[in-house]
């Protein structure tokens, strides 16, 4: 059983620490849910890996026929996709549980894999305005390059104009990122449409920006403090493999091929971290939902009011 959130507002070190923690606890429910869609998952970002390793054009092992490349590129895609989209739905239960909407993982994900659909046209937006936001300031960044840089004024202006457009690109990437994760929450907690849920997720980032921000970058140091010592092993093995190969610096790009074992080796392992990280990222994100709606909304109060009508009603029926 997953505890019960807590009653009051937490800070943004307490809530990504609760997360963590429930992680541990239940670490063998999380691997029972999530081990199958992640092993296809995995035989997915193997194909593309080979493919472009080994597809025309690359490796010294024989050029692959186009028409099967294309294929393989595309079967390993779709299973990405098919993929990715069903773990996010199994990890979205775990956030129903977590902000006190459900009581056992099997009534969470009924209600989540109901709204599959949404989920998936969230992902769908997100990537759409990703895309054209990157696309906006890369416009931005090449403008820039095109000033005159006659005189000390333009040069300075085209200086200012690309550290605008570089903070510019990341900036809007983690306010993405930031705000996306909020919405995914909100889908699976509040039965509402697609524009709703966007726009509930904004309200709720945008009236306390400063504290959502604050938790986002703690929590990607967090996160980033363990995914890049798990990463050392394959790191480690394949600089071992390049240097066993005698490729040097100046000839890396062209010559070195990973093989095929260390390929399977690396993807195993990446599945395998991303199954320790992801869930922990949904969890606090989850949490951080629940202590906004606690600060702006009074999630507590209005939980008990409801709780003391259901009482009521029960007994004067």
């Amino acid at each position: 059983m997953f505890e019960p959130p807590p009653d009051q507002p937490q800070s943004v070190g307490d809530l990504i620490g609760r997360a963590f923690r429930v992680y541990r606890r239940h670490i063998p429910l999380f691997f029972k849910v999530l081990i199958g869609p992640t092993i296809v998952s995995t035989l997915g970002a193997l194909g593309l890996q080979w493919s472009f390793t080994y597809g025309a054009g690359g490796g010294q092992s024989g050029q692959v026929e186009l028409p099967l490349l294309i294929g393989i590129v595309s079967v390993s895609s779709i299973v990405l996709v098919i993929t990715k989209w069903i773990l996010t739905v199994r990890q979205l239960a775990f956030v129903r549980i977590m902000a006190g909407f459900a009581g056992d993982y099997p009534t969470a994900y009924d209600y989540v894999n109901k709204r599959r659909w949404v989920v998936l046209g969230l992902y769908a937006i997100g990537a759409v305005l990703m895309v054209f936001s990157i696309g906006a300031w890369i416009v931005e960044l090449s403008l820039t390059t095109f000033l005159p840089k006659i005189g000390l004024l333009m040069a300075l202006l085209t200086v200012i104009g690309i550290l605008v457009g570089v903070v510019g690109v990341l900036a809007t990437m983690a306010l993405i990122v930031m705000i996306g994760f909020l919405v995914f929450s909100v889908a699976a907690c509040e039965n509402h449409s697609i524009g709703v849920l966007i726009s509930r997720g904004i309200s709720l980032t945008m009236n306390d920006f400063w504290r959502a921000s604050a938790f986002a970058i703690l929590l990607f140091i967090a996160i980033s403090a363990i995914s890049y010592p798990l990463s050392l092993p394959v790191v480690i093995l394949s600089l071992v493999d390049m240097f066993q190969q005698g490729v040097s610096s100046e000839t890396l790009v062209d010559s070195y091929r990973m093989p095929l074992y260390l390929m399977a080796v690396s993807q195993v392992w990446e599945s395998l971290v991303n199954m320790l990280l992801w869930p922990v990222i949904f969890l606090a994100y989850g949490l951080l939902y629940y202590d906004l709606r606690l600060r702006q909304e009074g999630l507590d109060l209005v939980r008990r009011l409801d709780a003391l009508e259901q009482q009521t009603a029960s007994q004067t029926a």
